[in-house]
């Protein structure tokens, strides 16, 4: 029979897969009527899509009338063959859905150091967990906002998505404060107000916009330029501590890197902690109908133990 020949592997791919699942629920069911009740599709739906079906394949399937539908002989072998295939796909989605739900394969991370660093405290207790899944780190001291974060599964940065592509979840809050160490302030003695800062050095960590130096303020919230004081600007936190430790000046450092050293009395901070500057810790992740489930993991991972890691990085 001529469509016999023609149902070849091609027409399988070119055939739309939910018209061909379709027709198998109208003969199953014994009708258009009794499949778009099956469905809760509209009847004309039903058998708008069989009748595509039919011009796809240039036959006849389904002899209609409006009291029942009989299977042409045609219709008769299709039935029989796609049965088969609708049961293969079946079987393989399941297949495919199954591996997908193994807690293995590759997470690619893109994230700022100190957090990171945060996060390695519990790298161990994860990989414990899921000893197949494998994490494959990216660490920079200034996550931009160039950088195609859609290449990675997941980022940790401090604020939220700009890309309408990418969720963003709220995992914890860090906080920073303005630190130096004991010889600086020897020497150059106290700041009792944020506005003093211009009459000190000051260790800016960032990139200098348009020649201003501007740090944040909390109580109340604002942003002074300080680019008048003696300025050493960085990238990296790790050097703003660095320098701070060595008595180049003030740092607004996060806690989780000063406090430790607030404890061996390398540190000391500034007004009190009044103006302790605060901001939240966001995971990013592609937006898609399907995540896949060793990702799903590791936020959840990060999700229920960001607080206590960042308790235990401060903790030094």
């Amino acid at each position: 029979m001529a469509i016999i020949a023609a149902f070849n592997i091609e027409d399988h791919r070119l055939m739309k897969y939910e018209n061909m699942k379709l027709f198998q629920v109208v003969v199953d069911k014994g009708g258009i009527t009794a499949a778009a009740d099956f469905t809760g599709l509209p009847k004309s739906t039903v058998s708008r899509r069989i009748k595509d079906l039919e011009d796809m394949l240039g036959t006849k399937l389904l002899n209609r009338s409006s009291r029942h539908f009989q299977l042409t002989p045609t219709g008769e072998v299709f039935h029989s063959r796609s049965k088969d295939i609708v049961k293969d796909v079946e079987e393989l989605e399941k297949d495919i859905t199954h591996n997908q739900n193994l807690a293995e394969g590759k997470i690619t991370i893109l994230s700022l150091s100190p957090l990171i660093q945060c996060f390695s405290k519990n790298i161990k207790q994860f990989y414990e967990q899921y000893p197949k899944i494998e994490l494959e780190i990216y660490a920079q001291d200034v996550v931009e906002r160039n950088i195609p974060k859609r290449r990675f599964d997941l980022v940790l940065q401090l604020d939220q998505p700009e890309d309408s592509n990418l969720i963003g979840k709220k995992v914890s809050t860090i906080t920073a404060d303005y630190y130096a160490s004991p010889d600086y302030l020897a020497q150059f003695g106290s700041p009792s107000t944020p506005e003093e800062l211009i009459k000190h050095r000051i260790i800016f960590r960032g990139l200098k916009e348009a020649g201003a130096v501007r740090w944040p303020f909390q109580n109340p919230m604002r942003y002074l330029d300080i680019s008048a004081a003696h300025t050493t600007v960085v990238d990296s936190p790790e050097i703003a501590l660095t320098f701070a430790l060595q008595g180049l000046g003030i740092a607004l450092l996060p806690d989780l890197q000063a406090v430790p050293e607030v404890k061996k009395g390398r540190l000391v901070p500034l007004f009190d902690k009044e103006h302790r500057y605060s901001l939240p810790i966001y995971i990013l992740y592609q937006a898609r109908d399907y995540i896949p489930y060793r990702l799903r993991l590791l936020i959840d991972f990060i999700t229920d133990n960001f607080e206590e890691a960042l308790d235990q990085a401060s903790a030094g």
